[in-house]
């Protein structure tokens, strides 16, 4: 399986008649003027690829993030199921992931990893989370 699409944005929604990824919002970086902070809401949007072969059977999925050391800061666990390839068309599964007031300890740069049935996906995407200052632009 491969991740050809994962984003981080303010919201996203799919579409429960035509399975369509709608996101808003795609944003890298996030603005604190004290650690630690939290943000609010933020949805991690991804597309999962399988191969012709994958059945209905369901997958486990489990989403890490990182800090920039590799420090673990946390995971959360589900599950899918992969749609059935049609044609010679490799199935793909839109997913979300939704955090509410996500705690950063300090600026960096964070990093969200995906692993599917105990194999971690080669794609990622990173964060940053940055020191602003009280009145700065």
């Amino acid at each position: 399986m491969k991740i050809p699409l994962m984003v981080i944005a303010d919201y996203a929604t799919i579409d429960p008649i035509t399975g369509k990824l709608h996101i808003l919002g795609v944003f890298r970086a996030i603005y604190a003027s004290t650690f630690p902070c939290q943000h609010k809401r933020l949805c991690l949007a991804l597309t999962i690829e399988g191969e012709i072969a994958d059945g209905k059977d369901p997958h486990e999925l489990v989403v890490s993030l990182t800090d920039e050391d590799g420090t673990h800061v946390f995971s959360m666990q589900g599950s899918f199921e992969m749609p059935q390839g049609v044609g010679g068309i490799r199935p793909q599964c839109n997913l979300l992931v939704e955090f509410n007031d996500l705690r950063f300890e300090r600026p960096g740069e964070y990093c969200f990893y995906v692993t599917v049935n105990g194999d971690e996906l080669e794609e990622n995407t990173a964060i940053q989370v940055v020191r602003r200052e009280v009145g700065g632009v």
